[in-house]
């Protein structure tokens, strides 16, 4: 059955002038069929044929190492289904790709667009991580795309209006079948990634237009990378067949009156495959284990050309393991760990300041090490893949207190600003009240001075008051910034100088609530 593009004057047009009109751009235009910005994929579609859709999200390393089924498996499958399903098959990407990924941090998720044209994707919706690089990236690569990335609610506080070269939102037009669909990002982004150049609208005036506009669609999709509880909630109040949630854990597929949520993602080896029946008006939808595909060999051609360009420099050896190291997330995000206390030793081993802080949040392989491993720089470039450049600040005691507090208020939700430190010491108490949960501080072997100045390594990251560090934000630099150093690169070489690395004991946060250490 042949597949045709119908074009309304938009997203080829855009593709060509690589510019929107202004009015297109407001974000309170959600797109309609009738609109002069709008592509639909019309695919002929026999009364008993079944619309297929593939989701996944959370992809950011095309070179996942891991012995998992990855994208050229997932490939695969989309190939079957497109050849037995007559081209009726939607490949959504959820996105929240854009980092952490090595790779990421050298071309601004380049590889990520390029990926996803070569696999055909149909539309990517734009998550949290797609804010890394703040938007004028994502105004690049939406430039770079062959498929519609589309946010409702991401706006360039520049302008006011939706960043350019994204949409709104999308239709997928079948004959005498519409899907619309929609793109909800978590408000929590402007905090976790600090973007300068971007809003984000409510939901409470976002939702009601997105059902405006899709209230003539024949299947309505909201894409969105909210968590669990707040997904159900929509699902409750708004009239949505299907709710795609952008997901990092397990798969999971609930039904909740008309509307199915499918938490789909992660590069966990499997993904999600939804069917609708448009005669019958049923959906169904299931986890599919990739494992069960072969690779697809011209997929793995195309990862293995960035691979080469890497494998020089990732495969150096630099360090000994000594002891066994984790980095896995709920316990980096939970606790002191001993190569975390180690990647901080190398911050404020660099310019011999007072103390250094590192948030849990940075670090990202979610690996065990085993005692004997050979650390190579593909490890730490892995483990730290943000990026991230050093320098120093000066803050007063009383200012470390109000840090270290927001270090530990949502340590229960396994939140990235845990901080690992060095140079210091704290007791904290957990089950206390968020705020006021830290018991006493040491700087070195001496208790915190409340109204004394300290020299303290950081990421950049939190010049912009990320992770609610508000009183980082904008923080004069006491080290020159130029040249610029990447965290990695100082890990790295800090490493290199020591060969071998053993665990030494945790006692730098110490949790009354729990006996951890």
């Amino acid at each position: 059955m042949k597949t045709t593009l119908t074009v309304a004057g938009g997203f080829l047009a855009r593709k060509s002038s690589q510019l929107l009109s202004a009015g297109a751009r407001r974000i309170t235009a959600i797109i309609k069929v009738s609109c002069a910005t709008c592509v639909f994929l019309c695919t002929s579609l026999t009364v008993n044929a079944q619309l297929n859709i593939v989701y996944t999200s959370n992809q950011p390393d095309i070179l996942l190492k891991k012995n998992i089924a990855h994208f050229p498996h997932l490939s695969t499958l989309l190939k079957k289904l497109r050849n037995n399903h007559n081209n009726t098959t939607l490949f959504l990407h959820g996105g929240d790709s854009f980092s952490p990924s090595a790779i990421s941090l050298f071309d601004n998720a380049n590889n990520i667009i390029a990926l996803a044209n070569k696999m055909d994707v149909s539309l990517y919706s734009v998550g949290k991580r797609e804010l890394t690089y703040d938007i004028d990236i994502l105004s690049l690569r939406s430039l770079d795309a062959q498929f519609p990335i589309i946010s409702s609610n991401v706006i360039d506080k520049r302008s006011a209006m939706v960043v350019e070269g994204l949409l709104p939102n999308y239709r997928f037009e079948v004959e005498g079948f519409t899907v619309a669909v929609a793109s909800l990002i978590n408000p929590r982004a402007l905090i976790t990634y600090a973007p300068e150049l971007a809003e984000i609208s409510a939901m409470a005036s976002v939702l009601p237009e997105i059902i405006e506009n899709q209230k003539d669609a024949d299947f309505k999709i909201l894409m969105t990378d909210l968590k669990k509880p707040a997904s159900l909630e929509i699902a409750k109040h708004y009239d949505f067949d299907l709710i795609l949630v952008a997901n990092d854990g397990i798969d999971e597929i609930i039904k909740q009156g008309d509307t199915t949520i499918v938490l789909g993602g992660g590069q966990d080896g499997d993904t999600v495959v939804i069917e609708y029946d448009n005669n019958s008006n049923k959906l169904t939808a299931r986890v599919e284990q990739l494992s069960n595909y072969q690779a697809d060999p011209n997929i793995i051609a195309f990862i293995d050309q960035y691979q080469r360009r890497l494998g020089k420099i990732y495969n150096e050896k630099i360090a000994l393991a000594a002891s066994d190291f984790n980095t896995e997330k709920k316990t980096i995000r939970t606790r002191e760990t001993a190569l975390a206390n180690i990647f901080t030793d190398a911050l404020r081993n660099h310019e011999n300041t007072d103390i250094a802080i590192l948030n849990s949040g940075s670090i990202r392989s979610s690996e065990k090490y085993a005692k004997g491993h050979q650390f190579t720089r593909g490890d730490i470039q892995q483990e730290l893949p943000f990026g991230g450049y050093f320098v120093i600040v000066e803050i007063t005691g009383a200012e470390l207190i109000d840090i270290l507090e927001n270090s530990v208020s949502r340590i229960e939700y396994i939140d990235g600003r845990f901080l690992n430190i060095s140079g210091m010491s704290a007791i904290y108490n957990s089950s206390l009240p968020a705020g006021s949960r830290i018991i006493s501080v040491k700087v070195g072997e001496e208790p915190l001075v409340l109204d004394r100045f300290y020299r303290m390594a950081m990421q950049d990251f939190y010049l912009k008051g990320a992770d609610d560090y508000t009183v980082l934000k904008n923080k004069s630099t006491l080290n020159n910034l130029f040249p610029k150093r990447r965290i990695w690169h100082i890990v790295t070489d800090y490493l290199s100088k020591l060969k071998i690395i053993h665990a030494s004991p945790l006692n730098r946060l110490v949790n009354q609530a729990v006996n951890e250490n």
